[in-house]
This record gives structure tokens, C-alpha cells and sequence, in this order.
């Protein structure tokens, strides 16, 4: 998240530690408005182009609460957690020797949503006054310590440069303000203390869902502390803690809610996340505008922005003027940003750090460049999946956790590299040209070239049908995690195996980085998916034409090659991956892992290079160490 870091905060968290006697702190250095953190020894890391994996296997391990995640580390039993956001987490690690810790910027944000469907939360009186009874500064010194996050007013942060609006409306903490605009709004109290609404009944009950304490104490406390807030006002609100993959199948899947807390984050260069979060189109289960925002000034600047602005500064006036409309409508309210903290154990280097990111968030470089000190390749790296797994579908989940796994996994024509900048993916290179349509409309022609080394995880050919496959099938099936990437798209051509030309019914500023980032999945798998992509859960899935595989299948740096739902996935490197580092190759007996979720006996699966293809062979299941 580009701009200045917030000096003031960040020497409080200097301060601690150092007073907690650390000597384990990697001090950042400021750069370009981001944190730039040193590896852990210092080395540097290769040049571009980017190659990898280095290590063997990947294991993500799902620990349910921060404290057996802190624990897992300390006892060497995972090498990596991210997202460390409670003090005595980090006094505890800084001070274990042989961990190091790094900190981050990062484009990130909690807030909390309405449905606007409902009464009540749909009255836009009462979500303001909601707004104002988010007490930002006591969240901020009473669960993070002052030291961790920064209370956050505007959607847009300042630190989106010319992107963000500073002339918005804004609802600091302000009881007073609240109990204003309710009873001028209508509202009155009762004898009993609580609100009575404009029709003169008590206000029904407000459900403020929450994960629980278990899963993420700091959520479950937030809520805690702004429903307190609430009740203490005369709203009739009640806090409701719900498992986090349950929480989110109500929040996107059945908009079954009043109000809700979450997070977003690797929000990249562009607020183009605003498109998404509030344009009507994506009103729709599974879409990500959950509170329900309909409204057509709102839709139109978004859709120019998003779609139709040639320009970059023609882009910028319409996300203003968007941005003053969101924070009237108040469907979502920021209460914080946080750092990106991290906790590695010593050994490890060449992590590679992500702007706006950090290291080990979903899709980052480090997951190809970590590797042991002395030991340029092989071994195992483990890490914290950080929450509940839920389908591992990239059709269907929008979960950071699913994503963690599933983007390294899936790929698209294009990568972001380290630096955020968009470098090659699955197509080599590209050319865009501007054409007109057949009915006058101003468009993009963009033919992408695509890498001819690229092969399946299964060992199928990796083509341009594939290519045309994925696209068409998004927007037959109107898929919301992706139908703004391919809403301006006129037509799919697959004229040869290694040529991709997609036709834009846009100019647009924004529409060929859209067009490039969905992720690709395989037709000899998905073709039969059809309007199941919703259930269809790959990874439980028997491959049926390759014994041992299930329908998991990319053509990414790493194979999920074993998994027990809820406690871990096994992740072996690809032999077949087309940016494999060209010195990395197999050293002695082939890594074996296990399949254990197919309801037949486990399968190891022996990735080895034989014809183009991946031969497997049976074997015993083994635990995870």
C-alpha cells in the first residue's frame, strides 16, 4: 500500500520490542512508501526472470487458534505464520532466538458491512450512526497495543496517492454525533433506555456476526467492543460468533446477516476492488458486493472507471467522484489497517518480499525463492495456513486460506512481479492494438503468445483451448469472483495451439490488467463441471485417467499431492513447471507423498518425468511430521 509509513507508530513497535529485549528484529527501511525488510541472512535473490520452487514440498498446516500457531513455531514444528497481529505474540517470537520477525506494509483494511436488504440496517440514519460508535483509537490501543494497526477513516487511504479522496465524508468516534443523526432521523428512546424506530416500534434486534473467540480472538473481541458500544447508545444489537468458513458462506453465499466484520487485503495499485464491493452486478450469491449497493450514479462512475476510461486521469476523476458517494452510502465502514508481521525460523533464506503485500501472503514470490541457508534446493518448508480451508476451488473461494494454497496451484497469462508490475505468466508476450467493432463500438484487440513448454499438472498438454475454455466458461456461468475481469470481453479465439486473441469491447484503462489475471483452469477437467462449479470441490475428486491424482490440477510450481481436511496439505514441486530454476533438479529417490482424502486407499504419488507424463505408484499413507 503505496505513501509514507507511519513513523510515529511504527517506532512504538520498535520501542517494545526493543524494551522486550529483541535481538531478533529485522529493521526495516523506508522505500518507495513501503517497508523494505531484509532477508534473514542477507543474501540477495536472483535477478528477474523469477524461477522456482527451490524446496521440495510445502506443508500448510491449519492450527485453530493464534496460540497453537505460536506454539507450532516455537517448536520448530512450522518454519512460518503470518498475520501476526496481537502484542504478546510478537513480544513472545521477538524474543525467541531462533526466529526472526519482519514487518510490513501492507494494502489492507477491516471494516464492518450492513445488509442493506434488511430493515433497520438498510437505513442509511442508522448506519451512519453506527460509523460514529466505532471507537478506532480504544480497538487499535486496547487489542493491538497502539503498536500494530492504524485506525482507519477513509475506504481509499491517503496511501493510494492520487487515487484517494480526501474531501469525503468521514465518521470518527462520536457518541454524541450518533444520537444525533438517529434522532433526526426519527428515532426515539424508549422507557427501557433502548431505541424505538420511526414507526414508533422498538428496534428489532441487530445480529452482529463474528468469528468465534477460538478461531480469531481480535475479531471476536472487535465485534465485542462495537456492539458494547451500540447497547450502550440504546441499540438493541447482540454479537454472534459463528465458525469462519460458516461466517462466510452467510455473508457471500446467503447474504444472511445484519452486520459483519472481516478483512481485504492484497488490494494491489488501483482501488479497481471498488468495482467489485459495490456495483449492482455483483449483487448476486457469491458476488462480492454482500451489503447489497444498488444505486445508479454509483454504477455508472464504477463501470467508466473499471471498463470504459481510456485514460489514467480520466479513471482517477470517476473514482473520486465514486469514492464521495460510497462514504454517504456508508454500506461498509473501515475501522483499521495493519502491518504485515511475520515470524520466520532461522535457516531459511531468499525470501523475496511482495510489495503491498509482505512476504508469504497468497500468490507471493517468497513461496519459489525460500530456500535453506547452504542448501540452494530441496528440503521442506512449512508454514501456517493461517484459518479455515474451505473448497480449494479458484471458481469459487474467496477466502485469503484457500487462496494461499490454491495460488500456487493456478496460474494466469500474466504475473505481478515482486514489485507489483505486470511481467509474463502462461503467455510469453503479448500485443494490444485498438479496433473497432462491427457496430462502431471502440475496442482492444489483445493477442497473447502463449509459453509452448507449459504442461498440466497430470501431464496433459497445456493449449490455447484451455485458454478459451476458462474464459468462455466464466462468463457462461456468470461467476462472480471473476465476471469483472471478463465483463468487456467480446470474443475468445483460439486461431492455434499457442495463440490466444481476446477482443475488448473497451478501451479502457484497466481492461487488459482484468483480462490477464484469471486464473486458468483445465478444460479436460472442468469441462464437465458445468453449473456445479459452485459444489465442485477438485481436490476430493478422483482424476480417473491418471491413478493417484485428483482434479486438482494446474499448472503451477506445486502439486497438492496430500491433504486431511483441517489439518494440513502437502504440496510437492512441479517437475513440469515451465519456470522451474533451470540448476534444480532430482537428488537421489524421488520425494513420496500421500493422497488421503479419496475414499479408496491413499496413493503416493512419485512425480517423475517419464514420456511427458507423471508416473505414480501405490504405497502406504505416512502422518506428517
Amino acid at each position: 500500500m503505496g505513501g509514507r509509513c507511519n513513523y510515529r507508530i511504527f517506532a512504538s513497535v520498535l520501542l517494545i520490542l526493543m524494551i522486550a529485549g529483541s535481538t531478533q528484529l529485522l529493521v526495516p527501511t523506508y522505500l518507495d512508501g513501503y517497508l523494505a525488510v531484509p532477508v534473514a541472512c542477507g543474501q540477495p535473490v536472483d535477478e528477474y526472470p523469477l524461477h522456482g520452487p527451490r524446496i521440495d514440498e510445502l506443508i500448510f498446516k491449519y492450527y485453530a487458534t493464534p496460540d497453537a500457531q505460536v506454539a507450532a513455531i516455537q517448536r520448530g514444528e512450522i518454519d512460518e505464520m503470518s498475520d501476526i497481529i496481537r502484542v504478546k505474540d510478537i513480544e513472545v517470537l521477538s524474543k525467541d532466538p531462533n526466529i526472526n520477525m519482519t514487518f510490513n506494509l501492507q494494502t489492507h483494511y477491516c471494516y464492518i458491512a450492513f445488509n442493506l436488504r434488511r430493515d433497520t440496517t438498510g437505513d442509511v440514519n442508522f448506519r451512519k450512526a453506527v460509523a460514529y460508535l466505532i471507537p478506532r483509537e480504544q480497538i487499535a490501543n486496547e487489542l493491538f497495543g497502539g503498536v500494530v494497526v492504524t485506525p482507519m477513516l477513509y475506504e481509499v487511504p491517503p496511501s493510494f496517492g492520487k487515487w484517494y479522496n480526501p474531501n469525503v465524508k468521514t465518521y470518527p468516534y462520536n457518541v454524541e454525533q450518533a444520537k444525533k443523526v438517529l434522532e433526526e432521523a426519527g428515532y426515539t428512546l424508549g422507557s427501557d433506555g433502548m431505541y424505538v424506530d420511526p414507526t414508533g416500534r422498538p428496534m428489532r434486534e441487530i445480529s452482529f456476526i463474528s468469528p468465534t473467540q477460538e478461531e480469531a480472538p481480535t475479531s471476536f473481541e472487535i465485534v465485542r467492543i462495537i456492539t458494547d458500544s451500540m447497547r450502550s447508545m440504546g441499540i438493541n444489537a447482540k454479537q454472534e460468533a459463528v465458525a469462519f468458513d460458516a461466517l462466510l458462506t452467510r455473508v457471500y453465499t446467503d447474504r444472511d446477516f445484519d452486520i459483519y466484520f472481516l478483512c481485504v487485503s492484497n488490494l494491489g495499485k488501483y482501488p479497481r476492488w471498488l468495482f467489485d464491493f459495490y456495483h449492482s452486478s455483483l449483487d448476486v450469491p457469491d458476488g462480492d458486493n454482500s451489503p447489497g449497493v444498488r444505486n445508479d450514479e454509483l454504477d455508472r462512475l464504477l463501470t467508466q472507471f473499471r471498463h470504459e476510461d481510456e485514460t489514467e486521469e480520466q479513471a482517477r476523476e470517476d473514482v473520486l467522484k465514486a469514492q464521495e458517494i460510497i462514504a454517504d452510502i456508508v454500506a461498509r465502514t473501515p475501522v483499521y489497517s495493519r502491518y504485515q508481521i511475520e515470524a520466520t525460523r532461522k535457516g531459511w533464506t531468499g525470501q523475496m518480499v511482495s510489495r503491498g503485500q509482505g512476504y508469504f501472503a497468497p500468490g507471493a514470490w517468497a513461496w519459489l525463492t525460500v530456500h535453506r541457508e547452504g542448501q540452494p534446493f530441496g528440503g521442506t518448508f512449512s508454514a501456517s495456513v493461517g484459518g479455515r480451508v474451505r473448497t480449494l476451488n479458484p471458481m469459487f473461494d474467496t477466502g485469503a486460506y484457500d487462496q494461499k494454497i490454491w495460488n500456487l496451484i493456478y496460474e494466469g497469462l500474466a504475473f505481478s512481479d515482486p514489485e507489483g508490475e505486470l511481467i509474463p505468466g502462461l503467455a510469453a508476450s503479448w500485443d494490444v492494438e485498438d479496433v473497432i467493432l462491427t457496430d462502431s463500438t471502440l475496442g482492444k484487440k489483445i493477442t497473447y503468445h502463449l509459453n509452448q513448454n507449459v504442461t498440466w499438472q497430470d501431464g496433459a498438454k497445456f493449449t490455447s483451448k484451455d485458454v478459451k475454455f476458462t474464459y468462455d466458461y466464466v462468463i457462461q456461468q456468470q461467476i462472480p469472483l471473476w465476471l469483472p475481469n471478463v465483463e468487456q470481453i467480446e470474443s475468445v479465439e483460439a486461431p492455434d495451439d499457442y495463440t490466444v486473441v481476446i477482443t475488448q469491447k473497451s478501451r479502457g484503462f484497466f481492461v487488459f490488467l482484468d483480462a490477464s489475471f484469471v486464473p486458468i483452469v483445465p478444460e479436460h477437467i472442468w469441462r464437465d463441471v458445468g453449473e456445479n462449479w459452485r459444489q465442485f470441490v477438485p481436490s476430493q475428486e478422483v482424476r480417473p485417467t491418471v491413478p493417484g491424482l485428483t482434479k486438482e490440477i494446474g499448472t503451477g510450481p506445486f502439486i497438492l499431492t496430500e491433504f486431511k481436511q483441517d489439518e494440513y496439505w502437502r504440496m510437492t514441486w512441479n517437475p513440469l513447471y515451465f519456470r522451474r530454476h533451470p540448476s534444480k533438479t532430482f537428488q537421489g529417490e524421488p520425494t513420496s507423498v500421500t493422497q488421503s482424502l479419496i475414499p479408496v486407499a491413499a496413493v503416493v504419488i512419485v512425480a517423475l518425468i517419464a514420456a511427458g507424463y507423471l508416473v505414480v505408484r501405490r504405497a502406504k499413507p505416512k502422518a506428517v511430521g
